[in-house]
C-alpha cells in the first residue's frame, strides 16, 4: 500500500479487554530522564531492530491517545 492509497478501516467493537505487551524500557538518565527507550522483554538475536526511543519533549500522556 503506498502512502498515498489510503483506505477507511472499519469500525471494530470495542475490546472487552486491552492488548499486552511483553516489554521492558530503561532510561537515558534515572535522575532527570529526557529519553526512554521500549523494547521486547525477552532479549533475543534481533534486539537491535527492535525497539524505539522517545524523547520527553514529544511524548503524549497514555490517556490522551485514541
Amino acid at each position: 500500500m503506498s502512502a498515498t492509497d489510503h483506505r477507511e478501516r472499519p469500525v471494530r467493537a470495542p475490546l472487552g479487554r486491552l492488548p499486552e505487551f511483553d516489554l521492558a524500557f530503561l532510561y537515558d538518565d534515572d535522575d532527570d530522564p529526557a529519553e526512554v527507550t521500549v523494547f521486547p522483554a525477552r532479549l533475543g538475536d534481533d534486539l537491535a531492530t527492535n525497539w524505539i526511543t522517545c524523547d520527553v519533549a514529544s511524548a503524549v500522556p497514555l490517556e490522551s491517545v485514541r
